[in-house]
């Protein structure tokens, strides 16, 4: 068995220099003193609630390495809080770190027994208490175990997490993924990857299975509305396509970034065509988490540019666009489970779109308005 694991131990970081930023904290949980690195960027005064990010460790690694990914360097541009928690030694099989993250295989799998959702849940407790952090905007990320460590928040942890991006890790096959609700998900992968391979998976599924798994529970469409291929400049043998799938439930999307001839390894910011950190912030930075509409925000656009009304409603719901000419415009309805009951796509709109609400059912619904430039999400209640 302990063989089974240690394919998983395969480390490939760019090694960066960096300043003497991070801090070392810990905190006691389930008894036992559990550690992980902060970084906070010099702008941060407190009067501004910061988003904040978990970047979690694969198999065998520490937080202390983990540094490698060069996160702190896009924190400190963007302004969010960084933390690198630390696994524990799994004492049975490999005596190297490992989080509980449902990877593995024939129904067992490393530290079954260590609470590591809930750890993280008071990681992100006990930085709150200490840092103006923004609750609708945290984030998970992590490669290889720390990328099914991600995937299993997504699955189990999504009343606090509003999005997670994973490199080299799926889904665990140990564990059942029921998310509660929509969550935008980002994926990276090496089709050379040897260690969790692309396919064939031995401790969970494929990434083109992980990509279809989030893709549908997300209701997004599932043609991609776009497929880029990024300048293929560095001589290293790869070439990345992304996949981009839109249309999900509160706004939600899932993003696929297929390394073809990449390994196991987590891609820097030097000699290569793409740099992950860079890449996983431009996704995260685009969502928010709000209880209020039981979903996703986009970030982007402002509501003033239209008004909806009358709210409740029980025949007709009015969206009136002011001082906004929408080229391209859709509307979609949802119900509180996230269905899609209702969408229209407009061309050339200026003024008066009316939504007829004479066959919803009543209830709370979100209406989602997207246009280039525009983006925001609206609690409708109807009435009977």
């Amino acid at each position: 068995m302990k063989h089974f694991f240690a394919l998983l131990i395969t480390f490939f970081l760019t090694t960066q220099t960096f300043a003497a930023a991070y801090l070392t904290r810990s905190f006691s949980y389930g008894g036992v003193t559990r550690q992980y690195l902060l970084y906070v960027p010099a702008a941060y005064d407190g009067s501004t609630a910061y988003p904040f990010v978990m970047a979690l460790h694969g198999l065998g690694d520490n937080m202390n390495n983990f540094k490698g990914i060069n996160m702190n360097a896009v924190a400190d541009t963007a302004h969010f809080i960084l933390a690198i928690p630390q696994a524990l030694v799994d004492p049975v099989f490999t005596q190297s770190t490992a989080w509980n993250s449902g990877a593995g295989q024939f129904g067992v799998s490393l530290n079954a027994n260590v609470d590591d959702v809930g750890f993280l849940n008071a990681l992100i407790d006990t930085v709150s208490a200490n840092y103006n952090v923004d609750q609708t905007r945290v984030y998970s990320t992590g490669f290889s175990m720390g990328g099914f460590m991600s995937n299993r928040l997504a699955c189990e942890l999504n009343n606090r997490i509003a999005a997670i991006a994973s490199v080299s890790g799926t889904i665990g096959s140990v564990i059942t993924c029921q998310p509660a609700r929509a969550i935008p998900v980002a994926h990276f992968h090496g089709t050379a990857d040897a260690t969790i391979n692309y396919t064939g998976n031995p401790f969970g599924n494929d990434p083109e299975a992980l990509v279809s798994y989030w893709m549908n529970h997300d209701h997004c469409d599932t043609t991609p509305v776009s497929i880029d291929t990024f300048p293929n400049i560095a001589n290293d043998g790869k070439v990345v396509v992304h996949y981009k799938y839109t249309g999900g439930s509160y706004i939600t999307r899932v993003e696929f970034f297929k390394v073809i001839g990449g390994a196991h390894e987590w891609l820097g910011p030097v000699g290569n065509d793409i740099n992950y950190a860079v890449e996983i912030w431009r996704f995260f930075r685009d969502f928010q988490w709000t209880a209020q509409t039981n979903g996703i925000l986009d970030k982007t656009g402002s509501s003033d540019a239209v008004n909806i009304y009358p709210n409740p409603s029980s025949d007709y719901l009015n969206v009136v666009l002011n001082n906004f000419n929408a080229k391209q415009a859709e509307l979609m309805l949802y119900d509180i489970t996230g269905e899609k009951v209702y969408s229209i796509f407009t061309e050339n709109t200026t003024g008066n779109i009316s939504i007829p609400l004479s066959n919803m059912s009543a209830g709370v619904y979100v209406l989602k308005f997207a246009a280039p430039g525009l983006s925001l999400n609206k609690k409708i209640v109807v009435q009977r």
